[in-house]
């Protein structure tokens, strides 16, 4: 049969034989952005590689993406979430793996040709093959995420990974969920070779031919690890690492079970006594269906809605692409300064830093070139590529230099006249089509915009610190912010490689304001007497990366205090919180940065409780701990974390965003809350809505109007509702879905 028969066959696939008796199969999933493995892509797949098993005459064969967006992204993630049983589970993972092992029995070399996102099922696919390539550029991603899911790789990842590149190796990959670039990749011996972008094709040619002339090794494990690697994965070795491991995620693994799961599944690889492959299924049947899997994929699939044009802005999407954001702007080259400025030159953005005096801009070139030199070590950057990245940011004093630029983000001190007049010098000063943006985190964009005769151009873009680490970007609309604007920089914080919100310009946006009832709770707690280690291990138990007193101290009590004060209005009972850090502020205990807090610090360290300043006001009161419904948590826990709960609930009855999901994805991504829990309003639906509205009945008459519960949690106990369906789609009371996000609320409504 002839190729064009074969083509004809199929959807997604395309079959081409060259004069060396090289069969190239190319995926492009048809209606898709990206390759993904769905049922109809295995079944097409399935019988290519059962017409391979019968080409006695190929010599070789070639898998590769026909996408430019990249090779595979992995296993349609919202067919995951729509499994139905265990039994269908099953079904899913012994389908892949037995699809994999024919691939890997294939009676002629295969190699996968790999460029942009390479994960999951996708590596998976490829480790059965002989050999991998991969595009050397930063689009390049190679790694098994599942355990971001809460899942294990299912297709024979926790097998062939290990033999591949050493047990230690493959156990860091798969339980950290991290992705390789290509020279990354290359250097542990997960592919063979890295392929120039410059000659991609003519290079990945070359590769075959050295292939079929025996030039290069079967597979690259043969190649490197030596005799460390022997030692690594000789059983008394191995023992010894999967016990160090074991204990290293023992405290994790209560609230991710899917940690000690693919240790388990690794190690059955191992053991003579049994079938890897069947450990590594039965493992990850018992995962799919668990809570935590069932969140982690929920904020999964809410990131992929958030960084869709179409979720906040409809059709008018169109203008971010038809008028992309090229050259930014940036007043104020401090911290956060710098921080966008190279993170949008590394991505590829013409980048001007202005600052106020010669002094101050050539401290803010030291800071961006300092950041880029970790960059470059971190991705073993050549030097010229590190020199380019130099070159594009240009740092000056000269507000002509910003004439041009499509969007000029204000960073500067967090004074509301100060950052209103540089708005009125922007304004007057730079194109008329050019967006001005905030990275205020908590002052009105309003305000700002008032000074300027362009408000529908004016909106804010809240990064979190650091920058190049923290994923969230707010993407604040002010009462007079247009569409298109918002559009255009949805558009740019995509391009940046962040996930954006959109908020309304409600007072703390939506983080902070759902954020800093929590701290100020922990700082009521010190007010009564409880102990400051205590207060962080509690909470640290629950599941935050942090407690909220080194939070705190990492933040700034500064920082802290002035937001704690813009907060006021929307915030009932502030003052016995504000007084307190008002102390702290006063004494200079402004946290890590002056070396110390609530915690001292030593070389930025962490180190024992500090004792409080004299002045620090007290408020003793019994403890109320016995008094409430069960909810899963100690008295501690309940004080800290229903409070975000109940703001959280307050910013979607205020339509401070549009969607539930919203909300649990930016407390997620810009706070670290608990993500096995899915987030504030997943957390409310697991306790049970009647459940956390007695107990805030009860907080109020213990502590005051601060737990005063929400309207719409009410609402939704007396429907006996949910914010969520089981299938994870929001359930909001009817009249909500009529309502639209409301910038002029300003939270002003409890």
């Amino acid at each position: 049969m002839n190729d064009q028969k074969i083509n004809d066959q199929y959807e997604h696939f395309a079959v081409e034989t060259d004069h060396r008796g090289v069969i190239t199969v190319t995926l492009s999933v048809r209606d898709r952005p990206m390759n993904v493995f769905d049922a109809a892509v295995i079944t097409e797949l399935e019988r290519i590689v059962d017409w391979l098993h019968t080409r006695e005459d190929a010599v070789f064969a070639v898998f590769r993406s026909g996408k430019e967006s990249g090779f595979l992204a992995g296993a349609d993630v919202k067919a995951i979430r729509a499994i139905g049983s265990a039994e269908q589970a099953d079904a899913l993972v012994t389908r892949g793996q037995a699809l994999f092992q024919r691939v890997e029995r294939l009676p002629m070399p295969t190699l996968a040709v790999l460029h942009g996102p390479c994960l999951g099922g996708g590596l998976e696919f490829s480790l059965a093959c002989t050999y991998r390539v991969a595009r050397d550029n930063s689009s390049t991603q190679i790694g098994l995420p599942e355990i971001k899911l809460g899942l294990i790789p299912g297709w024979g990842g926790t097998q062939r990974l290990p033999r591949l590149i050493g047990c230690r190796a493959a156990l860091d990959l798969i339980l950290q969920g991290r992705s390789l670039d290509a020279r990354e990749a290359f250097r542990l011996g997960l592919i063979d070779r890295t392929i120039s972008p410059h000659g991609w094709d003519s290079e990945i040619d070359q590769f075959i031919d050295d292939c079929l002339s025996g030039q290069v090794a079967n597979s690259a494990h043969h190649r490197r690890g030596g005799w460390l690697r022997w030692i690594q994965d000789c059983w008394p070795m191995r023992q010894v690492m999967f016990e160090i491991v074991g204990r290293k995620i023992a405290s994790r693994a209560r609230h991710y079970p899917a940690l000690s799961a693919a240790v388990r599944a690794v190690h059955g690889g191992y053991d003579r006594t049994s079938n890897g492959f069947e450990s590594e299924r039965r493992e990850f049947v018992q995962l799919w269906n668990t809570p935590t899997s069932r969140n982690l994929i929920d904020l999964f699939l809410a990131r992929e809605a958030a960084r869709s044009l179409g979720t906040w802005v409809g059709d008018r999407g169109r203008v971010a692409h038809e008028r992309p954001i090229r050259t930014l702007g940036v007043v104020g080259a401090g911290a956060m300064g710098a921080g966008i400025g190279q993170l949008a030159a590394a991505r590829g953005f013409q980048v001007n830093l202005m600052e106020v005096d010669a002094a101050a801009a050539e401290a803010g070139r030291a800071r961006v070139e300092k950041l880029f030199r970790r960059l470059a070590l971190r991705k073993s950057w050549p030097a010229e590529q590190l020199e380019a990245a130099l070159q594009s940011v240009a740092v000056s004093c000269d507000a002509d230099d910003l004439t041009a630029c499509d969007l000029v983000i204000e960073a500067v001190v967090e004074q509301e006249s100060v950052k209103q007049d540089v708005f009125g010098r922007l304004d007057r000063s730079v194109q008329a089509s050019a967006i001005l943006a905030t990275n205020t985190s908590s002052l009105s964009v309003d305000s700002m915009a008032t000074a300027t005769g362009r408000p529908e151009k004016v909106a804010g873009l809240h990064f979190f610190n650091p920058v190049h680490r923290m994923d969230l970007v707010e993407v604040v609309q002010g009462e007079m912010t247009d569409d298109e604007t918002v559009a255009r920089l949805v558009g740019f914080v995509r391009a940046l490689g962040k996930t954006p919100i959109v908020t309304s310009d409600s007072p703390g946006f939506l983080v902070n304001r759902i954020l800093f009832p929590y701290l100020g709770e922990a700082v009521m707690m010190l007010r009564e007497g409880e102990d400051i280690q205590t207060i962080d291990q509690q909470v640290r138990r629950f599941g935050m990366p942090m407690g909220p007193l080194e939070l705190l101290d990492q933040v700034g009590l500064d920082v802290a205090l002035h937001v704690a004060r813009s907060l006021r209005s929307v915030l009932a009972d502030s003052g016995p919180v504000i007084d307190p850090l008002a102390v702290m502020a006063e004494h200079d205990r402004l946290g890590k940065k002056s070396g110390v807090g609530f915690y001292h610090y030593r070389r930025g360290v962490r180190r024992q409780p500090a004792a409080l300043p004299s002045g620090f006001p007290r408020q003793f009161r019994p403890s109320s701990s016995d008094s409430f419904v069960e909810d899963g948590m100690t008295a501690i826990q309940r004080r800290a974390v229903y409070p975000m709960l109940t703001e959280a609930i307050r910013c979607l009855q205020q339509r401070v965003v549009r969607h539930a999901w919203a909300i649990d994805l930016g407390m997620v991504l810009g706070t670290g809350f608990a993500p096995h829990t899915g987030g504030p309003l997943h957390l409310v639906d697991k306790i049970g809505p009647a459940t956390v509205l007695e107990n805030l009945r009860r907080l109020t008459v213990f502590y005051g109007p601060r737990y005063q519960p929400p309207t719409l949690l009410e609402d939704l106990v007396e429907s006996d509702g949910r914010f969520f369906t089981d299938d994870g789609c929001e359930n909001l009371p009817t009249k909500m879905h009529s309502m639209r996000l409301d910038p002029t609320l300003k939270g002003r409504e409890r």
